[in-house]
């Protein structure tokens, strides 16, 4: 993808030096009081790693009381966090979020996210094993219903000396639940700094979200909306409400934009952390559609030029020589309020000629285009087309959305990532296929609609994830 004002690299940093490095996991117990003490997040911005390391108490002060291992056995520690690895699958007895064989690509993306972030999670806990903890810590807590492998249970019923280090357990599995499911935006989930307020135990003022959420999934109607709700309420619960819900929003500690504009391997839903600001004058923004409801957006028509055969990629034809010099991600000028914004991506060709797409648009075209069938033997045969050059749609002044009223092929020949999205974001999100350079136009007969125009986006793409690469 063209180089933007978003630079590659900020995309995997975890932000300014002090916003993910709070202190120590607990301050280590005073050994000499005999009173029950209780168990907080202490108030700051956390990372997701940081906030397993701060849930490592519950979990080893369960470990201290169980005694120490006898030989020649799986230690303690090892058996609970195999069972906290069950609760974060996908496809066991004991997970909690249970996904399994799916045909819809919104569910397959969240399970296979929530199989990601689950292991990193354990991989984590598993690397804290000598962290403070205080052998009087003492919670009771509702019962979650977070099932034991036969190991955990002969353990905690054999060992276990005391009813509340059951609860202790159940808390940890708790929160090591509730962090995984509202990491489940963000595919770099492991950078996102996390406020958290202190006002509730731990993590668990993320409870109804998560419970909202979880309904979409289990329901089947995963939406970029319901995407975008869980994330804000993770990281800005404050933001406005708007019809669509927006796309993304700017918070405190950075941007959360769709994961799409950071190129490569394409999801579907997920979002991205960028650890930077593109509005200096306001803490929080949401970034919403310039359109709420696209169908309702200005059309304009392409102009069809003569029809042409083609049996290959058009390497050769002059519109290939357009270029692209930069591109960057800013405000629309004048959209909206201050608290809810759009964002553009802006394009300058050496030409000199320049455009602007709206960022939701992008978001929302490649979420309805199509993918050209796998090769075939019969996918070489010759075709009638109507060619366009990308940047003449891109320079389109306004916000209107392009299409065309010539039934057939329309064919935008692309060598360039950024502008494939681009055009995304530009034409009318109904019959737009997308087709690597490397392969053939007779992959695209049998997707879409016959009776409507057909968009054909060739180049700039490949196949790969959920969307594509870009």
């Amino acid at each position: 993808m063209a180089n933007t004002s978003l630079s590659e690299a900020s995309m995997y940093s975890c932000g300014p030096p002090g916003i993910c490095q709070p202190g120590s996991a607990l301050t280590p117990p005073n050994r000499r009081h005999s009173s029950p003490t209780s168990w907080s997040i202490p108030a700051g911005v956390y990372t997701a790693r940081e906030l397993v390391r701060r849930f490592a108490p519950l979990l080893d002060t369960v470990v201290h009381h169980l005694g120490p291992d006898p030989p020649n056995e799986k230690p303690a520690r090892i058996v609970l966090l195999d069972n906290v690895a069950a609760n974060l699958s996908t496809d066991m007895r004991e997970s909690s979020l249970p996904l399994y064989d799916l045909s819809d690509i919104s569910r397959r993306e969240i399970r296979d996210q929530a199989r990601r972030i689950g292991q990193v999670l354990v991989q984590w806990a598993r690397e804290y094993a000598h962290e403070p903890y205080d052998p009087d810590l003492h919670l009771r807590g509702p019962g979650d219903g977070h099932l034991l492998l036969p190991s955990s249970l002969t353990l905690m019923y054999a060992r276990c000396t005391r009813p509340h280090h059951m609860q202790l357990l159940n808390e940890y599995m708790r929160q090591m639940v509730v962090l995984r499911d509202a990491l489940l935006p963000f595919q770099n989930f492991y950078a996102v700094p996390i406020p958290v307020d202190g006002r509730a135990r731990g993590i668990r003022h993320l409870e109804a979200p998560r419970e909202r959420f979880l309904t979409t999934v289990f329901a089947g109607h995963i939406t970029q909306a319901s995407v975008v709700s869980l994330a804000r309420a993770v990281l800005a619960p404050d933001l406005p409400v708007t019809m669509t819900g927006g796309y993304g929003f700017q918070y405190t500690h950075g941007l959360i934009l769709p994961a799409i504009l950071a190129g490569g391997v394409v999801p579907y839903h997920l979002l991205r952390y960028v650890p930077s600001k593109i509005d200096s004058a306001t803490m929080e923004v949401l970034f919403d559609y310039h359109f709420p409801d696209y169908h309702e957006a200005p059309r304009g028509d392409i102009p069809a030029g003569p029809p042409t055969i083609l049996t290959r990629y058009p390497i050769d034809l002059p519109n290939q020589k357009e270029e692209l010099q930069t591109a960057g991600i800013g405000l629309q000028v004048g959209s909206s309020t201050s608290a809810v914004r759009g964002l553009e991506l802006r394009l300058e060709f050496k030409n000199g000629d320049t455009a602007r797409v709206d960022v939701g648009q992008i978001a929302r075209g490649l979420r309805h285009s199509y993918e050209a069938l796998e090769e075939t033997r019969d996918s070489t045969t010759n075709h009638t087309v109507f060619l366009h050059s990308a940047s003449e749609i891109l320079i389109q002044p306004g916000w209107g959305l392009s299409t065309t009223k010539m039934v057939g092929f329309h064919v935008i020949p692309v060598d360039d990532p950024t502008i494939a999205l681009a055009l995304l974001g530009k034409l009318y999100p109904r019959n737009v296929i997308l087709l690597p350079n490397d392969e053939q136009l007779g992959q695209t007969d049998d997707v879409g609609e016959d009776s409507e125009a057909k968009f054909v986006i060739w180049g700039g793409f490949k196949r790969g994830g959920l969307k594509g690469v870009f």
